[in-house]
């Protein structure tokens, strides 16, 4: 993917199943950029707020960037990022030289092509704890079983 993203194609950019699916959590899937971004300074920028702010603000970000991007039409690049940190109160300058990093930009691609080796093709694939844990669609149960096997190896670790 060029660091400029790709023009979507015209048309419906969001199906009706997963309209229906957003709607029913609360999340207005809208369609409204029409690029879809190269994603690895989005990336570098949660990997960032992790390593210098911990989960919670790592949490705020995810939410940020998801609910620009995908509720919102805002297109993923540089600028955009660095109001979306602002705007969760991190330093600018620091999410600057994080996020153009070229070491930084590296790591997050050695991990995107670590975990599609992982994925194998399948979509969705899921990671927890740095893990492929299973691939497809999956019911709840199947999360409640996983989040708990989670809970009790993190514990036992403490």
């Amino acid at each position: 993917m060029p660091l400029e993203g790709v023009p979507k194609p015209p048309g419906s950019r969001v199906s009706d199943h997963l309209k229906q699916a957003g709607q029913s959590v609360g999340i207005d899937f809208t369609g409204l950029c029409d690029r879809y971004p190269n994603t690895l300074q989005s990336h570098a920028l949660i990997d960032y707020t992790f390593h210098a702010h911990g989960e919670v603000k790592q949490n705020e970000v995810v939410e940020a960037l998801f609910k620009a991007y995908f509720t919102d039409g805002v297109y993923l690049d540089t600028a955009n990022l660095i109001k979306i940190a602002e705007q969760c109160g991190l330093p600018t300058q620091d999410v600057l030289e994080y996020i153009n990093c070229p070491s930084n930009i590296g790591r997050q691609q050695s991990r995107a092509y670590d975990f599609s080796i992982e994925a194998n093709g399948s979509v969705p694939f899921f990671i927890m704890n740095y893990k492929g844990t299973f691939s497809g669609a999956q019911d709840v149960d199947a999360f409640v079983h996983m989040f708990d096997t989670i809970a009790s190896t993190s514990n036992a670790n403490l």
